[in-house]
């Protein structure tokens, strides 16, 4: 969650600074001990912290009623649970909803960003490397890639890791 949080318009890099500064504070921290740890080591550090903050109230909110979050999250289809995370979770959208899902274990998500979009243009998957303005367009960009995906005989869950890392030279995870 706080990874997502942390990459969300920025970068991978940057989550990972934040989530390591966070760490100590992460499970039990105040939003004043969030702010704190990233102060001016990350962008928008007041606005993602109150985001996570919040986040982690929604789950733990979960489990004081004995709703374990992870079998609510079970109990949902695979379309119903990215928009549960995308509706529910402050800062998140069909990219970063679905990037949570994967970091949590739940197969058959496309993290599409311009990296993956540039890919799928280059390779005549898409014909734009435009972003998604709506979950509508995420899931028509997304079904093409899975469709590239079957046909090539990639793992779909591999697939956007694997060209992120060809584009960016580098391998986060």
């Amino acid at each position: 969650m706080a990874f997502c949080v942390f990459a969300a318009n920025s970068s991978a890099e940057m989550a990972n600074i934040a989530v390591n500064l966070l760490k100590p504070v992460l499970w039990n921290g105040t939003l004043t001990e969030y702010q704190k740890a990233v102060h001016k080591k990350v962008r928008f550090y007041n606005i993602r912290s109150k985001y996570l903050y919040e986040n982690r109230l929604i789950i733990e909110s979960f489990e004081k009623k004995k709703n374990d979050f992870k079998k609510h999250l079970d109990s949902l289809k695979n379309k119903e649970r990215r928009e549960f995370i995308k509706e529910n979770f402050k800062g998140f959208g069909m990219k970063e909803s679905s990037h949570f899902l994967r970091n949590i274990g739940f197969k058959g998500y496309t993290i599409i960003d311009k990296h993956i979009l540039n890919m799928m243009t280059e390779l005549n998957v898409l014909k734009t490397n435009k972003p998604p303005k709506n979950k509508e367009e995420y899931y028509e960009i997304e079904q093409k890639i899975k469709k590239f995906a079957n046909k090539e005989k990639y793992n779909i869950d591999e697939l956007d890791l694997a060209l992120w890392s060809y584009k960016t030279g580098k391998v986060i995870k």
